[in-house]
């Protein structure tokens, strides 16, 4: 599904076929293993979501987690991006953090209209942060107080 969501270009800050199997499994034991959660949607059987969180390790940030979620093009506009932002703000709460962040493209309405209607805010935005394949790209950084 990643790869399905990279190649639409406008969504997430990856390309197709960026990491290898070894990598990503790699990425997902490391996240598990410092606390951090990631969770797979299925709907009738193919994969339709997918949630990470973490929390920050920096001496003075491990009270912000960080999030990020991608959804299929086919299950887009049923609620499932909200309900895994809710389960993220629920987790969140759960080991207590008081705060999470999150990094959008700009010009990502659809995700920026649901992550305000959470109580997200705009916190600001770093020009050219991700380097894509169409150009460099600026990064919306929106968080929420727990």
């Amino acid at each position: 599904m990643r790869n399905e969501v990279a190649a639409e270009g406008d969504y997430i800050a990856a390309v197709p076929e960026q990491r290898s199997a070894l990598e990503e499994q790699l990425s997902l034991s490391s996240l598990l293993s410092e606390g951090g959660l990631s969770l797979t949607l299925e709907v009738d059987g193919r994969v339709a979501g997918h949630l990470t969180a973490r929390r920050l390790s920096g001496r003075h940030e491990t009270h912000v987690g960080e999030i990020a979620i991608a959804v299929h093009n086919s299950a887009r506009g049923v609620g499932l991006g909200r309900a895994l932002m809710e389960t993220a703000i629920d987790w969140a709460r759960a080991v207590r953090m008081s705060k999470l962040a999150l990094g959008v493209f700009p010009s990502n309405q659809r995700a920026i209209n649901l992550y305000r209607s959470l109580g997200f805010v705009d916190e600001g935005t770093l020009p050219r942060k991700v380097a894509t394949p169409g150009g460099d790209r600026d990064l919306m950084l929106m968080g929420l107080q727990l």
